[in-house]
């Protein structure tokens, strides 16, 4: 459960302090929060290929949770400029999705861009400390301002992370609604197949399906390897004169990377990412051609790994990501498109 909690960071309950120009700091983080873990959700809906009579009592649980749940954002909350911008290409993608169209590279690389400028607003709001120990938003994040940027720390000992954890997951589902969705787990596990369950227990938040939506396989995710092998490939036939230059370029890029897939990434955080990105460089480098084919795998592995934390595991994960709040009318447009 602990690491199913997780699944929920940057999502935010509605309450809070308003900002100059009627801007509901708390409201506009819990929206940009919620619609990434909607536009997962989804993603993982049209990847796992289900049957209409899947999709159909999917949708009779995901109801049963609505019923409950802390209703979803109305997607109209008063923004900041540079998240209204954001906003806007989300949910053109979304829109896409629902209809089970694909997404044009023009709007890819806005919403991916989206993703970074809302995970540096996200990290802004960190204050370094816990203003209380409760599950209240404004106890860990306030309006952004300079000097905000790095992730808290908590007490050892403490049980702030597990207050951290449950205030997020509240934050989508809210009191009642944690336990419904907890209590229907078991039912969502027993409707999929073999199949789709291993994808699920594969799957992290995604927003652009990087290939077609009808491959069931992948839901919504690239390989874990398929780009770090691809640089890994450019690594191998870089001139000798420009391996140092682009060796540093690389690197200078990871620290970003990690920032912009988690938010609440710190100093030693990103180091390690760094270590390892950069081990996996200089082996791809120096090791013969028959080495290489033999590592590659592995290699890009461990670089993708190394920035993108491993999705979480647990028995109530299909339910998370299938019966989150809103989740019905993704059912409803699935269910559409069949034939």
């Amino acid at each position: 459960m602990k690491r199913l909690l997780a699944l929920a960071c940057c999502v935010f309950s509605q309450s809070g302090p308003v900002l100059a120009g009627q801007v509901n700091w708390d409201a506009s983080l819990r929206e940009m929060g919620y619609l990434f873990l909607h536009i997962s959700n989804i993603n993982v809906v049209n990847g796992l290929n289900l049957t209409r009579e899947q999709a159909g009592r999917l949708m009779q649980l995901a109801l049963q949770v609505e019923e409950v749940a802390a209703p979803p954002p109305t997607f109209r909350a008063a923004m900041p400029p540079e998240l209204e911008e954001v906003r806007k290409s989300w949910l053109e993608l979304r829109a896409l999705l629902l209809k089970g169209e694909a997404v044009p590279k023009e709007l890819e690389d806005r919403v991916n861009q989206g993703r970074v400028v809302e995970s540096k607003i996200v990290r802004s709001t960190l204050r370094s400390v816990p203003a209380a120990i409760n599950t209240n938003c404004v106890s860990c994040h306030a309006a952004p301002s300079p000097g905000q940027s790095e992730p808290m720390s908590a007490p050892a000992g403490s049980g702030t992370k597990k207050l951290l954890d449950l205030a997020h997951l509240e934050g989508v589902y809210g009191k009642r609604g944690i336990w419904k969705f907890v209590q229907l787990s078991q039912q969502v596990n027993d409707l999929l197949t073999e199949p789709q369950r291993a994808i699920l227990d594969r799957f992290a938040c995604c927003l652009v399906p990087p290939q077609k939506l009808s491959d069931p396989v992948r839901a919504g995710q690239a390989e874990a390897g398929d780009k770090a092998l691809d640089l890994l490939r450019k690594v191998r036939s870089c001139p000798e004169a420009l391996w140092p230059l682009m060796r540093e370029g690389i690197l200078a890029h990871v620290d970003y990377f990690a920032a912009a897939v988690s938010p609440g990434a710190g100093a030693a955080r990103k180091a390690s990412a760094r270590g390892t990105v950069a081990k996996a460089l200089d082996r791809a480098r120096t090791c013969t051609d028959v080495e290489f084919e033999m590592e590659k795998d592995a290699l890009a592995k461990a670089a993708h790994d190394a920035i993108v934390p491993a999705p979480g595991e647990g028995p109530y994960k299909a339910a998370f990501f299938l019966l989150l709040p809103g989740s019905s009318r993704v059912y409803a447009a699935y269910l559409k498109r069949l034939k």
